[in-house]
C-alpha cells in the first residue's frame, strides 16, 4: 500500500495516525513483542470508550469447569428478541481470558454490541495442556446451548445468537460450526459466525509448543483435527477475516477455508480484509470509533436478522 492509500485507509476507517504508522512498523508478524507493544498502544484508545449505561453480570457459569465463565452485556433499555453476540477470545489455546486489564479488553467488544442494540457476551474457555482438542470447541458449544436456554430472560432471542471468535477463538468456532460430529441433533445452533484471524491448518512438521499442548504430540491425526479439509457443514452463514498485518501463513488459512467450502457447498462466505490492523489491534481497535473492523461484523449480522 502507497502513502496515499494508507492515508486514505486512515481516514475511512478512523484509525489515529500514530497508531496505524505503529502497526503498519511492526509488520506482518506475530510474537509477544506484538502483541505487548499493540496493547500498550490500545489501553489509553480504551480507555476513553464510554461505557456508561451498560450493566455486565459477570462470571456466569456455563459449564463445571472453572474456565466455563461468561459475563453478558447488558444495555439500560429493557427490549426482548434482541440479537446476541457471543465473543470467544485468541491465546493460542494456552492462554487468554475474557477480561484483561479488569473488563476494558475484551469488554469492548461485548460492549459495542450492546451500543449496536445487541446483547454482547465474552466467554472464557479451558485451556491446553489441561485441556485438549476438541475442548475448546465443545466450550464453545456449551456456551451457546446455555445461551440458547437462558438468554430469553436477559431480552434476547435464543434463535438470533451468533458466534464471533478471533484467533485460537475462531479454531475453536470454526470446528464447533463447520463440523457436523460437534453439533447436537439439530444442527449448531447459532444465527451466523464471524471468524477473525483463525489458524484453521494443522502439520505435523515444525508444530509450535502450544500447537502440540492442545492437539498432542505430531502425528498423522493432525490433519483430522485441522479444519481445513474437514469441512462437512455448510448450512450456516459464515464471515472470514483477516488483517492486513497477520502473517502471511494464516491470512492464506482464511483464504484456503473460503475456497473449501465454496467449493464444497457452492456459496461464498462474506470475506474482509481488516485494513491497517494487526492479529491483535482488530479486536483492541473494536467499539473505540474505528470503522475499519466492527461495523462489517454489524452489517453481515443485520443481513441475517
Amino acid at each position: 500500500m502507497n502513502k496515499l492509500d494508507s492515508r486514505s485507509a486512515q481516514r475511512i476507517h478512523n484509525i489515529p495516525e500514530e497508531i496505524a504508522a505503529e502497526i503498519k512498523s511492526m509488520g506482518k508478524v506475530f510474537s509477544v513483542d506484538v502483541l505487548e507493544r499493540t496493547k500498550e498502544i490500545y489501553m489509553p484508545v480504551l480507555r476513553k470508550i464510554d461505557r456508561s449505561g451498560i450493566k455486565i453480570i459477570r462470571d456466569v457459569a456455563y459449564g463445571s469447569d472453572t474456565r466455563n465463565i461468561l459475563d453478558i452485556h447488558l444495555g439500560d433499555e429493557n427490549t426482548a428478541e434482541l440479537p446476541t453476540v457471543i465473543f470467544f477470545h485468541g491465546g493460542g489455546y494456552v492462554q487468554g481470558h475474557k477480561n484483561v486489564e479488569g473488563d476494558l479488553l475484551h469488554g469492548n467488544v461485548a460492549n459495542f454490541f450492546v451500543r449496536n442494540g445487541m446483547i454482547g457476551i465474552n466467554a472464557t474457555y479451558r485451556l491446553a495442556p489441561e485441556a485438549s482438542w476438541p475442548d475448546g470447541a465443545v466450550d464453545v458449544g456449551n456456551a451457546l446451548d446455555w445461551a440458547r436456554e437462558n438468554i430469553t430472560a436477559y431480552g434476547g432471542d435464543p434463535k438470533k445468537i451468533f458466534l464471533l471468535g478471533q484467533s485460537a477463538g475462531a479454531g475453536h468456532v470454526s470446528t464447533y460450526v463447520l463440523r457436523k460430529s460437534m453439533h447436537p441433533d439439530d444442527g449448531p445452533g447459532c444465527a451466523g459466525a464471524m471468524l477473525m484471524s483463525g489458524v484453521y491448518g494443522n502439520s505435523s512438521e515444525n508444530a509450535a509448543p502450544n500447537q502440540i499442548a492442545y492437539f498432542g504430540e505430531p502425528s498423522d491425526k493432525y490433519a483430522e483435527m485441522a479444519i481445513l479439509g474437514n469441512v462437512d457443514h455448510g448450512k450456516t452463514p459464515i464471515m472470514i477475516s483477516t488483517a492486513e498485518y497477520d502473517p502471511i501463513g494464516w491470512e492464506r488459512f482464511g483464504v484456503e477455508l473460503l475456497l473449501e467450502i465454496g467449493s464444497k457447498f457452492d456459496w461464498f462466505p462474506r470475506y474482509k480484509q481488516m485494513c491497517g490492523h494487526n492479529h491483535v489491534s482488530q479486536v483492541y481497535s473494536i467499539g473505540s470509533g474505528d470503522n475499519g473492523v466492527g461495523p462489517d461484523i454489524i452489517d453481515f449480522i443485520n443481513k441475517i436478522i
